[in-house]
């Protein structure tokens, strides 16, 4: 009792001295504070964290679930029914303004809905949707719009709104900024449809999305050039977390990091520990062009990976204590976004949401309210493979590793899960890439994972078996 007395009287005291920092200085960042998780996370064994673990467990884990050809087909299917990726190949060369215009009329009607707060702890008052209006300059767009070509330069951040100011539907949740959309890496195409009235940013549309990213941080190509990140005869794909690309063969001039699966062309043969690839490159003058980049080997593949068990579980645990970073905030990746990356180095090609990359595959099991806990945890056990198996709950989505004594195990990057204590339930934050059981959260009034799971989908195509 003393320590709990102890901890009560700790976070009093921290919430106190928030307070008075703000009352003193008037614009302190609001932060809210919340309980870090133990160094091993309850359910947990140290030999759990290793890809090796899982991959002694799986029945097949070198068996190849989908070739070349079945993947593309999967990719197809993937445009053609969920309509959620857009092949740029196929983009006109003008674009509808009023489909800008309603797509910016849905956003803000979605950003108006509710009340939101600046980092400062303010709300969020019409004055700012205004400037956000004459920024966007919709006004001025002509019916039809001019597309241009491009290629991410630097990473970037894509915007709901073209700014960079950070806004929150919840008081203090810092980690949860509402204008991040998404985040493109370097050698991303995209379509320009639109710059803003300041010229700081353009309107682009990728495959995945639309929104706003900074000016400086694409280079405008010609078709011919964007083709060759579009459909680059040669490539590697990134395989480990952060890929760095420096400008020089002794890789000792800096120029970007690139994340898991993102696919670059290939310059030249791989030679020794260094690969050479081909860049975007913008400079100060905004005078884009093509150039090489170099990165180490041992960070990229040379073309896709066969679509394995063994080769998602052992991409998974690379990403193993990655950072959380909601949209890509931090340059880091969401529940969503790792489960994307890491199937990206087999040449399939998810949706960017995780509603979405549960419609993909085939289904396993579905579950509602009325399945029991022991029903459904025997169903996943039984039914789901690992590492090519996905387990969804409303707003989070994670990748089926096997079972240990009858316990289901994904790896997920999550940021928390609730926890029932004697006084209520308290937030614990995890905020990276983990190895959990189904069963965190058990007690809290939002229950645990494996009561939250909606449905289970392995990525494969239906007609298999």
């Amino acid at each position: 009792m003393k320590d709990k007395l102890h901890q009560v009287s700790y976070v009093q005291v921290m919430a106190i001295s928030v307070l008075l920092v703000l009352s003193f200085t008037g614009c302190a960042t609001v932060e809210t504070l919340y309980h870090s998780v133990p160094g091993m996370l309850p359910g947990t064994t140290r030999d759990m964290k290793t890809a090796g673990y899982w991959i002694e467990r799986h029945p097949f884990p070198d068996r190849v679930i989908m070739d070349s050809a079945e993947i593309a087909s999967l990719n197809r299917q993937i445009i053609g029914e969920l309509e959620v990726r857009k092949d740029l190949r196929e983009l006109p060369e003008s674009y509808p303004s009023s489909k800008i215009r309603d797509r910016a009329q849905m956003v803000m009607e979605w950003f108006t809905s509710r009340t939101r707060y600046t980092k400062r702890g303010r709300q969020v008052g019409r004055s700012f949707t205004r400037t956000m209006e004459r920024t966007m300059a919709l006004d001025t767009l002509p019916e039809e719009v001019p597309l241009r070509l491009g290629v991410v330069s630097r990473y970037a951040h894509q915007r709901v709104f073209p700014t960079q100011d950070k806004i929150y539907t919840k008081l203090g949740d810092i980690d949860f900024d509402d204008l991040q959309n998404s985040a493109l890496d370097v050698g991303t195409p995209v379509a320009v449809a639109h710059e803003s009235a300041d010229g700081r940013w353009y309107y682009v549309i990728d495959e995945m999305s639309e929104g706003w990213i900074e000016t400086e941080r694409v280079a405008i190509l010609d078709r011919s050039a964007v083709d060759l990140f579009l459909n680059p005869k040669r490539f590697v794909v990134v395989t480990a977390p952060k890929a760095v690309i420096y400008r020089d063969r002794e890789m000792t001039d800096y120029h970007e990091y690139v994340r898991t699966g993102v696919r670059l062309p290939l310059a030249a043969d791989i030679s020794g520990t260094v690969a050479e690839i081909v860049i975007p490159l913008q400079d100060r003058g905004e005078n884009a062009s093509l150039g090489r980049g170099f990165v180490k080997k041992d960070s990229i593949h040379a073309g896709y990976l066969p679509y394995t068990a063994r080769t998602i579980i052992e991409g998974a645990f690379a990403l193993l204590n990655e950072p959380y970073g909601w949209g890509g905030m931090y340059g880091e990746q969401d529940c969503s976004r790792f489960i994307q990356q890491v199937f990206a180095t087999v040449g399939i090609d998810l949706p960017r949401n995780s509603s979405k990359q549960a419609q993909v595959g085939r289904l396993i099991a579905e579950f509602d309210d009325t399945t029991q806990q022991d029903e459904k945890e025997r169903i996943i056990v039984d039914g789901a493979a690992g590492g090519t198996s996905l387990l969804y709950m409303r707003g989070h989505i994670m990748i089926y590793l096997g079972s240990t004594a009858g316990k289901a195990f994904a790896i997920h990057d999550t940021w928390g899960y609730r926890q029932k204590t004697w006084r209520g339930d308290i937030v614990r934050v995890i905020a990276r890439v983990a190895v959990t059981d189904l069963h965190l959260g058990t007690g809290s009034r939002r229950g645990d994972y494996l009561r939250r799971i909606i449905s289970v989908r392995t990525i494969e195509a239906d007609n298999q078996n």
